[in-house]
């Protein structure tokens, strides 16, 4: 007689009932998707950005399929007002457990032409204030005692060094170095902590540069000759929140339909 399967397998590994997810730049593209799959598996999604309207859509879709979700407006770069956020969702919603760190912004300029203003905006979010959202999730994590999960939204041209996006892909680069750094001194207290390098996704921060003459181009010489949706990370997203990902930390998951061998 053969033992019989645990039907409650996904659910352990892989459920978020009872337990928090804060999503970063919720409010369109790579946030809301994360958000809506945090939810479907459970979590109580707190849906941070700068744009209340958006929040409120992605609020609105994940209500209307059953799940659970706040809006919580703040700029991510303002620590006070982000520590302040942090405070309500405590108060006011099931346990801290996983952070999707998302909130990032774009642009391109060959490195002789990029401007101050635009380094600092670039790396101001998607570096700085990246650190700082996960160090105040972390303290919290620590303060309660709790494990935890922090998922860091890196990208491909971490790893790359396409044309024209030389300061995003440092930015990227550094935080994904920050994420291992985070990982090691982080272990011992329980919070795992990976990141996601997705490949081209099509979202708000790109789609116009894809309907360039030149963006098209880019398409043609991927493998597969073409990009990606927002849910193409859901696994990854879901995998790496999850209970499920309790002996992986410091890694770096590649999501990118093989785009990296296509790419100078």
């Amino acid at each position: 007689m053969t033992d019989r399967i645990d039907t409650n397998f996904l659910t352990q590994c892989f459920g978020l009932t009872g337990r928090t997810a804060i999503v970063t730049g919720a409010g369109s593209g790579l946030g809301r998707q994360a958000a809506k799959t945090l939810a479907a598996a459970g979590a109580e999604v707190a849906l941070l950005g700068r744009r209340e309207q958006q929040l409120k859509e992605t609020e609105a879709e994940i209500l209307g399929a059953g799940g659970h979700a706040r809006c919580f407006p703040v700029d991510v770069t303002d620590q006070t007002a982000l520590d302040a956020v942090l405070d309500r969702i405590q108060q006011d919603m099931a346990p801290l457990w996983a952070l999707i760190n998302n909130a990032g912004t774009g642009g391109r300029s060959p490195l002789a032409e990029v401007s101050a203003a635009a380094v600092d905006r670039i790396l101001g979010l998607n570096t700085k204030a990246a650190l700082f959202v996960a160090t105040a999730f972390a303290r919290r994590l620590t303060a309660a005692r709790s494990p935890g999960r922090i998922v860091n939204i890196c990208s491909l041209a971490a790893q790359s060094h396409p044309a024209g996006l030389g300061i995003y892909g440092a930015s990227k680069a550094a935080l994904e170095h920050l994420t291992r750094t985070m990982a090691h001194e982080w272990a011992a207290l329980g919070i795992n902590v990976n990141a996601i390098n997705p490949g081209f996704i099509e979202t708000d921060i790109n789609r116009a540069m894809l309907q360039t003459s030149a963006g098209k181009m880019m398409v043609e010489r991927l493998p597969r000759k073409r990009v990606g949706t927002p849910d193409a990370l859901d696994g990854a997203v879901l995998l790496l929140a999850s209970p499920a990902s309790a002996f992986i930390t410091g890694s770096t998951l590649i999501v990118d339909d093989a785009q990296r061998f296509g790419v100078a």
